[in-house]
């Protein structure tokens, strides 16, 4: 039940406007471009995300066979920078 909560709501309300002025500013990519190709390249089940204004970057949470995946996304080039897991 809470992977699903989470799922619903890919960043705070508050994030999610600075995200949407970010991408109209051309500084970043759409959450959703980045989401969708980062989702069909990791295995496991999509749990969450995060997203640091500072870094531009969105941290994006996996669960596969019971260890959390992390893997840190560049936003504005949606490139990989990071995969750590969490046992």
């Amino acid at each position: 039940m809470l992977a699903a909560l989470i799922v619903a709501a890919p960043v705070s309300a508050g994030v999610e406007n600075q995200v949407r002025e970010l991408v109209l500013a051309g500084e970043i990519l759409p959450f959703e471009a980045i989401r969708d190709r980062v989702v069909s390249q990791v295995r496991g089940d999509y749990i969450g995300v995060e997203f640091d204004a500072g870094t531009r970057t969105y941290r994006f949470r996996f669960l596969a066979s019971g260890t959390v995946i992390n893997v840190d996304v560049d936003a504005r080039t949606g490139l990989r920078t990071r995969k750590t897991n969490n046992y």
